[in-house]
């Protein structure tokens, strides 16, 4: 029989309506909320505005921002030559690696070379402000891991980080030229509306992880490893490989009904959480829009666009789904140029402001992370030496 609990629901609900801790991070209530700002106010900001109000609790003010934005700068101009070594011998012997792996083992080796053991051993003299200096240092270090691992598939010397605002500077490092600033500004808003959201798989593996008193970097290479799947992380990805399998409009509705036939998940529609709809789809529903009218270069992915808007309709008046954030996110980096392997290691490179500020919070605490299962396997039996067996 299972232990009694007043919070107790079905477990084979993949914990669904359990709440598992307390968090000053972000809440899900009316409305997405990072730190009780809006999230729709946020897109307003910059990535590293938004990083910082994350990862100290408030927004930053001028001053604040440009000495925030220039460590996160130097953190990915200043890469330690044994990650460039260690990728250029892993591109030439398994060129073939997920990006996705490349990161968490980057993540890894940069926890080995920083000597990160993790908070001081006394619950009480623990030094956060060290553990917020790890994190500022991860938020440059990671996207320049992607595009170090990039420049060493394609066999290229890699490339000084630029004086530029993150995304920008990662923008123009993937496409290799300069960028418009509504791509820039569109990518910037893709960067914080993944920024975080409360207790999701990844975080809440990151938080696991620190909950034994581990460091930040194991915590950091268990959530990535958590948002490789396609349940999380990787939906973005299938999104778009849902949208070229479709094609041309007549196709859609012979594919959902295929589909759904089949009992298969449409990947970006529905929600854990949001079930009458996710701001952040429609706030980057909207941005998707601007960006496909802003030049004459994208009107090709406007019928992309418009096969999405009918799909939409369809899953609403069959399903009653709504579109999430992979939805449009997944259209937004189409539009932009950017290879679909290269989707949710974009979600790492954002989602790190986020698992880091949860990953000092949990710091903060002096409680494991321990639930409880409930048995079902066989009855008590007794036991028999192999002699008898």
């Amino acid at each position: 029989m299972p232990y009694p609990s007043s919070d107790q629901k079905d477990p084979e609900s993949g914990l669904a309506g359990v709440t598992a801790g307390q968090t000053s991070i972000c809440s899900l209530g009316e409305t997405l909320r990072y730190r009780g700002y809006a999230v729709s106010d946020l897109v307003q900001c910059s990535f590293e505005e938004v990083a910082y109000l994350l990862l100290w609790g408030e927004l930053p003010t001028a001053h604040q921002l440009e000495a925030f934005a220039a460590r996160i700068q130097r953190a990915a101009q200043s890469m330690p030559q044994t990650i460039v070594c260690c990728f250029q011998k892993l591109a030439e012997s398994s060129p073939q690696s997920s990006i996705m792996d490349v990161l968490r083992t980057g993540v890894s080796v940069l926890g080995q070379l920083e000597c990160d053991n993790g908070p001081a051993e006394s619950l009480y003299d623990r030094d956060l402000s060290q553990q917020r200096n790890k994190a500022e240092q991860l938020l440059g270090q990671v996207p320049a891991l992607l595009t170090i691992w990039i420049d060493c598939l394609r066999g290229r010397k890699p490339s000084p980080w630029p004086n530029k605002p993150l995304a920008t500077a990662l923008l123009e490092k993937l496409c290799q030229t300069k960028v418009s600033d509504i791509a820039a500004t569109v990518f910037n808003t893709t960067l914080i509306l993944y920024a975080e959201h409360e207790f999701n798989a990844s975080t809440f593996a990151a938080r696991t992880v620190t909950s034994t008193g581990s460091d930040m970097h194991s915590a950091v290479t268990a959530a990535i490893g958590a948002l490789k799947g396609p349940l999380h992380g990787g939906a973005n990805e299938k999104v778009l490989h849902q949208l070229m399998d479709i094609g041309v409009p007549e196709n859609i509705e012979p594919w959902l009904a295929r589909k759904l036939n089949d009992h298969e998940v449409v990947m970006g529609f529905g929600h854990r959480v949001y079930k009458t709809g996710d701001i952040r789809a429609n706030l980057l529903g909207d941005a998707c829009h601007r960006l496909i009218h802003s030049d004459s270069s994208f009107e090709p992915h406007d019928k992309l666009e418009k096969l999405a808007h009918q799909l939409e309709k369809l899953m609403l008046e069959k399903k009653g789904l709504h579109p999430n954030l992979d939805w449009p996110a997944a259209r937004v980096y189409h539009a932009l140029g950017l290879p679909i392997n290269l989707f949710t290691p974009l979600f790492v490179v954002a989602r790190v402001s986020g698992w880091t500020s949860h990953i000092i919070e949990q710091m903060g605490t002096s409680r494991l992370i321990r639930p409880l299962a409930q048995y079902v396997g066989p009855s008590p039996r007794p036991y028999v030496a192999i002699k008898d067996r």
